[in-house]
């Protein structure tokens, strides 16, 4: 029986090396392939498409209680376009309503914010707004149409800003749909 250090210093036989025209067949192919590779970083690619900025609701300020109403930022949906000077986000919010008990019909008056931030998550634009969202049957839907532009040129990835909502509140209301919003 052999030890296992003399089966480890054993050479291996069965190991095929590339000789003559299989060699120079496979330098031959390396070599073009380097070349495409190479020649495809020298050109504008076309196909290449850098990504849109992230979009969400800010979980902690995404529910305003108002007078025993509630708001809640329920849908938002958004795309983007690139200029040479900057990433346009075209975006859908949908803010939907519900009566307090007892109440019907009326309607929830909501300020809501967009703000954008940068990679290092610096925030560079905030803007507020303010809708109302009619009740009907205790309960209503309004849908927003939100434009937003980024200083970015269309060589620079604008995948790693962020588009964030959330509703305008105080840091007490913020501190509520935090507590609420544990262990969720």
């Amino acid at each position: 029986m052999t030890s296992p250090r003399m089966m480890m210093n054993r050479p291996v036989s069965n190991q095929a090396k590339p000789t003559g025209t299989a060699a120079r067949r496979w330098k031959v192919a390396t070599l073009a392939g380097l070349g495409l590779l190479a020649l495809g970083g020298c050109t504008d690619n076309e196909f290449m498409q850098a990504g849109c900025p992230n979009v969400g609701v800010l979980r902690d300020a995404g529910t305003l209680h108002s007078d025993g109403n509630v708001a809640i930022l329920s849908g938002l949906v958004a795309n983007c376009a690139y200029s040479d000077t900057n990433v346009t986000i075209a975006a859908s919010l949908q803010i939907t309503g519900r009566a307090k008990e007892g109440v019907t019909d009326g309607a929830i008056p909501v300020t809501y914010f967009v703000t954008i931030t940068d990679p290092d998550r610096n925030i560079i634009s905030k803007k507020s707004f303010t809708t109302t969202v009619p009740l009907t049957g205790g309960s209503g839907l309004v849908e927003e149409q939100l434009t937003q532009v980024i200083p970015a040129p269309k060589t620079m990835d604008a995948r790693w800003y962020e588009m964030l909502v959330g509703f305008q509140l105080t840091p007490e209301e913020v501190a509520a749909n935090r507590a609420n919003n544990e262990g969720r």
